[in-house]
């Protein structure tokens, strides 16, 4: 009796094992399957959002895009943490926009090996705004505005060389890649056209800015800069040139970021007569974009209605 109870109980105990075993091969192999398909795709890592934005709309589920600088953080003074060196140095690809924007990067960049790093500022095709002023005229060398991802065209610029790196780096997604591309500037066409019809109407009207990080986004759809307060590295601008810009009568908006102090430039656009309004040209306030795409042209369209709001258009007056 005891022996049959014995055996009775050996035979469950195989069949059981045997279930469990052909149950859990399929199950291990999936997940080993997904783990090694997961570490295949490549790291992206993009500085700030806007470009956190484009390569996400570019690469979604292609690729990891991971973000290095947090949202808020100024790109003109940050310093790297040791956790961001160790992120820099597994990153396949790091997007950035350039030495004078981001500065605290440069000492990383200039020792990566070729290719791992696209830099925004020198691909070609980027268009650069005119720069105007007494220093121009004086015949003194200005930086360039590396605000660049405010023209949509240079969006375009840096979708496409993005996507062109990716698919180097991961050929058998080339496919899909160009698919998200044709689907990014397809986006970017409709978004541009409403931008470029709504804010009509306000070409060649006068805007002062707290920081001179609007360039890009003036010359493309036709806005007019009367002077900053800061220039494009972040630093106060001169005596002279406060004191011209608080002398004239024709700026119809001051536009402040989300860093600035608001209360003092209400104050300073109450002396010049001028509506107020915060423009976040960084995306600080716009939620991670989903795999499908769309959080570039959010970030577009979200600039041009703090200007078309601030300069008084039909839609708002």
């Amino acid at each position: 009796m005891l022996l049959h109870y014995i055996f009775g109980w050996l035979r469950r105990f195989q069949r059981a094992a045997l279930m469990g075993a052909l149950l859990w091969v399929p199950v291990g192999l999936a997940v080993s399957d997904s783990g090694a398909s997961h570490s295949e795709r490549p790291l992206l890592l993009a500085t700030i959002k806007p470009l956190t934005l484009i390569a996400r709309d570019v690469a979604g589920d292609l690729a990891e895009v991971r973000q290095l600088l947090p949202d808020g953080a100024s790109p003109h003074e940050y310093a790297l943490r040791v956790s961001d060196r160790r992120l820099l140095d597994r990153a396949d690809i790091v997007l950035w926009v350039g030495p004078v924007l981001e500065p605290y990067l440069n000492g990383a960049v200039a020792g990566m090996a070729p290719g791992r790093a696209l830099t925004a500022a020198d691909l070609p095709g980027i268009v650069w705004p005119e720069r105007g002023g007494d220093s121009a005229k004086a015949g003194v060398e200005q930086v360039r505005d590396e605000h660049l991802w405010l023209d949509p065209r240079n969006a375009r610029i840096i979708a496409r060389a993005l996507a062109q790196a990716l698919a180097k780096r991961s050929p058998d997604t080339a496919a899909a890649l160009s698919e998200r591309l044709r689907r990014f500037e397809a986006e970017l066409d409709v978004v541009e056209a409403t931008i470029q019809t709504r804010l009509a109407p306000l070409r060649g009207t006068f805007f002062a800015s707290d920081h001179d990080g609007f360039g890009h986004f003036a010359n493309r759809f036709g806005l007019r800069s009367a002077g900053y307060l800061r220039d494009v590295s972040g630093h106060a601008a001169g005596a002279r040139s406060v004191a011209a810009l608080m002398g004239r009568t024709d700026v119809r908006c001051l536009v402040a970021e989300p860093d600035s102090r608001p209360e003092r430039l209400q104050r300073v656009a109450a002396e010049l007569g001028a509506r107020f309004a915060v423009v976040d040209a960084l995306g600080m306030s716009i939620a991670p974009a989903p795999a499908a795409g769309g959080g570039y042209a959010h970030l577009l369209q979200t600039v041009a209605d703090g200007f078309a709001v601030c300069l008084g258009d039909a839609e708002t007056s």
